[in-house]
């Protein structure tokens, strides 16, 4: 029996609305990297939060608003307390309704099961779950397989605009987004039905940098060709790397809008190294030479 988890209390009372839950299913194809309310570890109780997923939303909201409907500042402060909530000048709930159905169970898997050391072509994704000299134990990880439905839902108070916001921002969340921690490193990656993906010439006419695109391939090899690629521009780009994020890495926020991960496309998985359009100039300008 499906698990059904809503960012909303059970007995509270929606607000009444026209619109229709929607549904959107989801598959996990790379191993989910924490993610529970526990740091370090996955809730096989509770895999896929609400509030996990509403948080990634925003994000993909907020590149969207700021490169294709050109907000900024407080118009766009405005327009995201208006519609995922948030406190402005005022309170206000979010117009977008959220709830999760867990399908199974989610298995647990352990490091070795996809990289046996640093050097493994994965164990730079998943460097962050090994025991640490502090003391900290290695990860559990989460086992690809888990299935689980994604049911959304607007208020009537919404608009046609913000109804094409949203189904944008849940397009982009599905096609480059994903669960718990790494994602940008593939980690929690799902394959999804019931929505259009974003298409790679979509990608390009937001302003992203496709970095590398692999050929068509099984989820695992399209991860391992996204993640070599990274790993090989990191090195190519060694010295001005180092100047710009120090020797430890200090400042590696930086990177947070470079991706490497495994991307679904016309029937087929593809490695891909994508950066965004809000990546900072000085990481463009290392990149950029990239062809």
């Amino acid at each position: 029996m499906a698990l059904l988890i809503p960012d909303f209390a059970p007995t509270e009372k929606l607000p009444e609305s026209k619109e229709k839950w929607q549904e959107i299913h989801c598959e996990l194809v790379t191993p989910l990297h924490g993610g529970g309310v526990v740091a370090r570890e996955s809730d096989d109780k509770l895999p896929v939060r609400v509030t996990a997923i509403r948080g990634q939303l925003r994000f993909w909201w907020r590149l969207l608003a700021q490169q294709k409907w050109n907000l900024s500042g407080k118009r766009l402060r405005e327009a995201e307390f208006r519609l995922w909530g948030g406190i402005g000048e005022e309170a206000a709930a979010s117009l977008v309704f959220l709830r999760v159905q867990i399908q199974n169970k989610l298995k647990e898997a352990s490091l070795s099961d996809y990289a046996k050391g640093l050097n493994d072509p994965l164990g730079y994704a998943l460097f962050t779950a090994r025991k640490t000299k502090t003391g900290l134990p290695e990860m559990k990880l989460g086992k690809e397989g888990l299935q689980w439905i994604v049911q959304w839902r607007l208020s009537e108070k919404v608009n046609e605009t913000d109804k094409q916001q949203v189904l944008e921002t849940l397009r982009w969340w599905v096609t480059l987004g994903g669960l718990g921690g790494r994602t940008r490193r593939g980690c929690g990656a799902f394959k999804a039905e019931g929505i259009k993906l974003v298409p790679t010439e979509e990608m390009r006419e937001l302003g992203c940098k496709i970095l590398f695109l692999g050929s068509d391939k099984k989820v695992k090899d399209a991860w391992i060709d996204a993640i070599n690629e990274w790993k090989e521009t990191r090195r190519k780009y060694k010295t001005e790397f180092r100047r710009l994020l120090g020797r430890n890495d200090e400042y590696s926020r930086h990177l947070a809008t470079i991706f490497s991960r495994p991307v679904y496309e016309s029937g087929q998985w593809h490695g891909m190294v994508i950066m965004l359009p809000n990546s900072s100039p000085e990481v463009k300008q290392i990149l950029e030479k990239t062809k």
